[in-house]
């Protein structure tokens, strides 16, 4: 069974790009730009992985990470931003990126092999 994956943005565009870069890949990809289609997607939960924008415009991401735990308590979470934030942490990608960096960064944090 393929490892399903939230991904939050309110970007559309980097939403439907990263949609895609997953899916082509086998995995089950729900998203959300904003909070109510957050809850929406939360219906689909469990999920293995979120892949979620530091910067929302409506939610913090700490507060959106505290709700999507409530039904995915054991769930990993993948930041990526761009701009004035930069980090080293392993669960941390840079905006914009390459969809196969994308691709590996999934693959290591979910411990899957290539």
């Amino acid at each position: 069974m393929s490892s399903k994956i939230l991904v939050i943005d309110d970007e559309l565009l980097i939403l439907n790009t990263v949609e895609k870069a997953l899916t082509r890949v086998g995995y089950s990809v729900a998203k959300a730009q904003n909070m109510e289609e957050l809850y929406v997607a939360l219906m689909k939960a469990p999920f293995d992985l979120m892949i979620t924008d530091l910067h929302m415009e409506e939610e913090t991401s700490e507060n959106i990470i505290l709700r999507v735990k409530q039904t995915s308590p054991a769930i990993r979470v993948l930041l990526m931003s761009g701009g004035s934030y930069r980090a080293d942490a392993d669960n941390f990608i840079e905006k914009p990126f390459k969809l196969e960096e994308l691709r590996e960064k999934v693959r290591v944090y979910l411990n899957e092999s290539s």
